[in-house]
């Protein structure tokens, strides 16, 4: 059996295909996900068996121009026994993989457009060694991302919907003052919905940057803070948005970033976790 195999449009039946390989757990990562895709993945996998890791980009911008569809996230609930879902905001990856046995690396998001409509092209991969450092990779981008407990999904699909609502009305009538006010406020409360959830449950700023520093001297070896910053800021625009400051659960959200980056720094150092070299910051051993 080769190792690999290559996959170009149209693809749908062998997307299919792979997905009826399934037998415990599938991982996702599609920045884009409508109703279309989702009802294709559902005529592949068996209702309320199999486990579902998805990553995506779940962004007011994305929600906005109807390319991520929250309550098609929703809908994934009804067809997997559990559903783990983190957001990525810069999320670029298309990867599909199949316990730890297939990974297809492809161009196609888990749309209609993707799966049907598009000339896409990727690779299945069935050499199970490579498969696992790609799942590997895939859940690291998981858990740098914002992890959304099922309640807050839902919350945000019910808004995302309103905010589609007006959406479309004021695209018929882009002179209505109201309107616009009305969409500008609409999508801000989503945006604090969203972040919100960056620091439920505990969870703060210090402790996603920290991990973040791991996940970059990992990726890249010793770094500087100078360096370390922009990659931090490309990870989590969200957070490190030099335009705003403001509060959300206690949190600082905005200008004052690269001052919590500091403490992570210090927090990572006083654990021994990470030291400091020639101004460079090192992963201890």
């Amino acid at each position: 059996m080769e190792d690999y195999e290559l996959l170009a449009s149209p693809w749908k039946n062998e997307f299919v295909d792979v997905l009826k390989e399934t037998e415990e757990h599938l991982f996702i990562s599609s920045p884009f996900i409508n109703v279309g895709g989702i009802k294709t993945l559902s005529t592949a996998v068996s209702k309320g068996n199999l486990d579902l890791t998805l990553l995506t980009s779940l962004t007011v911008r994305n929600i906005q121009n109807n390319i991520t569809d929250p309550q098609a996230v929703l809908d994934l609930y009804d067809i997997f026994g559990k559903v783990s879902l983190s957001s990525l905001g810069r999320l670029h990856a298309k990867v599909y993989i199949v316990d730890e046995k297939i990974a297809v690396i492809t161009s196609a998001n888990l749309t209609n457009g993707g799966l049907l409509n598009n000339f896409e092209y990727g690779v299945m991969i069935k050499n199970e060694k490579i498969v696992k450092a790609i799942k590997n990779d895939l859940q690291k981008y998981f858990n740098l991302g914002n992890v959304f407990p099922f309640e807050t999904l839902q919350e945000i699909a019910k808004e995302a919907s309103e905010l589609i609502k007006i959406e479309t009305n004021f695209r018929e009538d882009t002179k209505n003052t109201k309107l616009s006010k009305l969409l500008n406020k609409r999508a801000e409360d989503l945006d604090y919905e969203i972040l919100k959830n960056r620091v439920s449950e505990g969870r703060t700023i210090n402790s996603i940057f920290a991990e973040t520093i791991l996940y970059l001297l990992e990726k890249k070896g010793t770094l500087t803070t100078q360096e370390l910053h922009p990659m931090i800021q490309d990870i989590h625009p969200d957070i490190c948005d030099d335009s705003i400051d403001r509060i959300i659960n206690g949190q600082h959200f905005g200008k004052r970033w690269k001052h919590f980056v500091r403490n992570a720094q210090q927090s990572l150092k006083n654990g021994g976790l990470i030291e400091l070299k020639n101004n460079k910051w090192y992963l201890t051993d």
